[in-house]
């Protein structure tokens, strides 16, 4: 009578090429789940762009209710209730740092504001980004920030834009 073999595990090749295999799917998965932070990022920046949509109509229904306009050189001032008003250019809020922490709500601890060189644009930039927590970014191209420039006309609704994290 021959004796009957029955093997059972796995061999030494098959546990090395199944370990291979694994690696190189977690090399290539693993960039993909590490850029979280920046899409995250990215969708906080698209909800206070939204946020600005909705306030810069808010403000200019007040506007128009309170028969304010202002322009570039002399911005109207708007009431918003509660003792709060906001500069207003052509019916709608002016570009300036101090206009959007009333406008809108947002954690001061991971948005900064501030409003850059042109005078016509506001730049909110998240503050856990790159260098942004010692250093605010100065133009209205940098990474990770939401630009609110002034109306340019009446019945012209101000231009916001979003530069993404992910680069």
């Amino acid at each position: 009578m021959q004796k009957v073999s029955k093997q059972q595990g796995f061999t030494l090749i098959e546990l090395i090429i199944v370990i291979v295999l694994l690696g190189i799917l977690a090399v290539t998965a693993a960039p993909k789940f590490l850029n979280l932070q920046d899409d995250a990022r990215d969708a906080t920046l698209e909800g206070i762009a939204g946020s600005l949509e909705t306030a810069a109509s808010v403000v200019n229904g007040k506007a128009l209710i309170q028969n304010v306009s202002g322009t570039a050189t002399t911005p109207g001032s708007v009431g918003l209730g509660n003792s709060v008003t906001v500069t207003a250019v052509n019916g709608y809020p002016q570009a300036i740092a101090a206009n959007i922490p009333k406008m809108i709500d947002f954690d001061a601890a991971e948005f900064g504001v501030t409003t850059l060189a042109s005078g016509t644009d506001v730049l909110i930039y998240s503050t856990g980004f790159g260098s942004y927590s010692t250093t605010a970014p100065t133009t209205a191209t940098a990474a990770c920030s939401v630009v609110y420039s002034d109306s340019t006309g009446a019945g012209v609704r101000p231009a916001i834009a979003v530069n993404t994290c992910v680069q």
